[in-house]
């Protein structure tokens, strides 16, 4: 089901949903886009299509920093009333991301408490891709720069205004709210849309030709564990973790105790593999002391162990690693030197 509004329509569904709940939508902020609460001040140079913001969509649900336990009176943030909010413009990249933090703090044996509040409380609101850099590469992961599920609404921007396409109860709920705003979608306006699309699309493949690979990503991990060219690229690593930190899907996280006042408080904040000291248990021992163990262990978690676990890759090719490395390494070319045996003529 699709319906279209114009642009001037759109932005009174936003207001009306603004009056009940916090909506955050994409902008650019010195030259690069990121969320903002929708305001009045923010209503002017929201970005409806273009690319993902910098900040991935797993900061809304997984928090940076989190108080998850306080002593000696029982604490629990999970405790709370969670308020619901809807995020506007995240891509199709940061959707399959929350399909692969779902496995991991909803779907097993021990659920986090605190991710599955906040998943129950956002409304997403995904939007096409028209402008991807250089670094995307989600077709080299069989994905599309648009969404196809697992959204409650999706946004198309064509030329008059934009196509939103209906994809849950809540997204349906949503846009009952403003049914005097929307017109059914005609058949000129979804073949404009697509067309869109096709040509987002291409442009994603061509660019990424050149990192086509014979063998799937699991395989390749798997036949070149002891390659030579982990060695290479951990010469360069700054072990800064930008690319961790930007990653839509990593997740591990550090529990420490501190105190406050007369009592303790348990924290959780995000914590990275690339860190010297992430695998280092009592009595100095270090499962993987050097940074060709670290960076090695990056690859093996996202392309063999998550897949032979979940059937999915944790990736989602969105570029935001390589857009942060300091060391400019880039994960396809790791994968095409891993494949020819040999390191980049570019290090």
């Amino acid at each position: 089901m699709a319906f279209f509004a114009s642009f001037s329509d759109f932005w009174g569904l936003l207001e009306k949903w603004a009056q009940e709940k916090p909506v955050y939508v994409v902008r650019y902020i010195s030259d690069n886009l990121h969320y903002q609460k929708f305001t009045a001040e923010t209503r002017d140079g929201i970005v409806y299509d273009e690319i993902r913001a910098v900040e991935p969509l797993k900061s809304f649900f997984f928090k940076i920093k989190q108080r998850v336990a306080e002593y000696p009176v029982s604490y629990s943030e999970s405790g709370k009333a969670e308020t619901e909010f809807i995020i506007v413009g995240a891509k199709a990249c940061d959707l399959r991301s929350m399909e692969i933090l779902d496995e991991t703090f909803m779907r097993g044996e021990i659920k986090d408490p605190f991710y599955v509040e906040r998943r129950k409380k956002g409304i997403i609101i995904t939007s096409d891709c028209s402008s991807p850099k250089e670094t995307c590469f989600c077709t080299l992961l069989s994905l599309k720069p648009y969404p196809e599920k697992g959204f409650d609404l999706n946004l198309s921007k064509i030329s008059e205004g934009v196509i939103l396409e209906v994809g849950s109860e809540r997204g349906e709920r949503l846009l009952s709210q403003g049914k005097e705003l929307l017109s059914q979608a005609s058949p000129s306006q979804l073949e404009g849309r697509n067309k869109n699309r096709e040509v987002t699309l291409s442009k994603v493949k061509e660019q990424n030709e050149k990192f086509a690979l014979s063998k799937p990503y699991r395989e390749l991990i798997k036949e070149k564990f002891d390659s030579s060219v982990w060695g290479k690229y951990s010469g360069r690593c700054l072990e800064c973790a930008a690319c961790l930190s930007v990653c839509p899907t990593c997740h591990c996280f550090l529990l420490y105790d501190q105190k406050v006042g007369e009592g303790f408080e348990k924290v959780r904040v995000w914590d990275f593999c690339y860190y010297r000291g992430y695998a280092r248990v009592g009595g100095g021992t270090n499962a993987r002391p050097t940074g060709k163990d670290r960076i090695k262990n990056k690859y093996i978690k996202k392309f063999e162990f998550y897949m032979s676990k979940f059937g999915m890759y944790a990736c989602t090719g969105c570029g935001r690693c390589i857009e942060a490395c300091l060391a400019n390494i880039d994960m396809r070319q790791v994968f095409k030197d891993l494949e020819a045996g040999q390191s980049s003529n570019n290090m």
